[in-house]
Order: C-alpha cells, then structure tokens, then sequence
C-alpha cells in the first residue's frame, strides 16, 4: 500500500477502499485533497475533511449511488469524530 504520509487521509482512504479498491481510494483521496484545498493529503488536518468529503461526493454518487454516497460520507465524518 502506498501511503499517503498522513493518518487522516490513510483512513479516509481505507474507508473508501471497501467501494473503490485500495488504489483507487488514494488516487481519490489525493487527487481530490488537490483539488478541495489545493494541497497534498499529507497536510489533511481534521477542519479539512468536511471540505475533502464535499469534493468527494460527485464522484462517490457516481459509483455508490446518491443516498450510499451520503451514508459512506456520513460514516467517514463519524469515524474521524465530526
């Protein structure tokens, strides 16, 4: 597993892994951590993840449909304690 350098996103990672497959959940992550704030998952702090689960959920809709897509969002933000 290629680590993404930052406990945070290697658990949203995981999460996402169950639907996506573990490469595809940190190419996500990554990709989409870049493309929220605008810099690497390595620096994906807590107050981040609200913003990284708004940019995941098109394409979580996309894959899991729009009412799993909020459960697994739903899960993420309860597992990291938001």
């Amino acid at each position: 597993m290629d680590p993404l350098g930052n406990p945070i996103a290697e658990r949203i990672a995981e999460k996402l892994s169950a639907y996506l497959g573990p490469n595809t959940s940190r190419v996500a992550v990554k990709t989409f951590t870049i493309k929220a704030l605008g810099r690497g998952p390595e620096t994906l702090k807590l107050e981040d993840v609200p913003q990284l689960q708004a940019a995941l959920r098109p394409m979580l809709r996309t894959f899991v449909g729009r009412a799993y897509a909020e459960v697994l969002l739903g899960q993420i933000g309860k597992e990291l304690g938001l």
